[in-house]
């Protein structure tokens, strides 16, 4: 693999905090698409794992949650891209580098995904004074786990499928091999 050249780190950090504060605000303002709107903009962090430019994947990550501050009209949008889907692209890169046990990597993946989620609720209950017990859902509270536990699943296999789309298509147009 081809290490990046600092210009073409720096060029690639902002295309990605382009189009990550693009899909943040998308998600924002749109009335529909909310969730596809998340999920874009949790992939464009991805381009910079693929080159293992780790450091550079925190920063942009962090620069995109700084200017989504700044930008968006609502700061709750922010919410799951800052305390979840952000960074999840960065340690789903680098614990699939890591870990040869795909087993071991999904049982670690979904425990990450689960202690930030728990945090973004205790935090959201803390601070926004939220009371868990005042939604009302369509079933019970118990069931809401598993169903997170299989939206996390779903949710790594499209990122999955997304780093694969990049990977054999869009890295070569993106980032010439010479």
């Amino acid at each position: 693999m081809l290490k990046l050249s600092p210009a073409k780190q720096i060029t690639l950090s902002a295309m990605c905090i382009a189009l990550t504060v693009l899909s943040l605000y998308a998600a924002a303002v749109l009335p529909t698409m909310r969730i596809a709107c998340y999920f874009l903009s949790s992939v464009f962090v991805y381009i910079l794992c693929a080159e293992q430019a780790y450091l550079s994947a925190f920063l942009v990550y962090a620069a995109s949650v700084a200017l989504g501050l700044l930008l968006l009209p609502s700061k709750a949008a922010l919410i799951p891209y800052a305390l979840l889907l952000g960074h999840y692209g960065i340690f789903k890169t680098f614990l699939d580098e890591h870990i040869g046990d795909r087993l071991v990597g999904s049982v670690l993946k979904l425990l990450y995904c689960d202690l930030f989620f728990a945090l973004a609720v205790l935090l959201a209950m803390f601070t926004l004074s939220f009371d868990l017990s005042s939604v009302a859902l369509p079933i019970p509270l118990w069931a809401v786990v598993p169903l997170l536990q299989v939206a996390f699943f779903v949710y790594d296999l499209l990122y999955f499928t997304c780093q694969k789309i990049y990977l054999t298509r869009i890295r070569n147009a993106v980032i010439p091999r010479r």
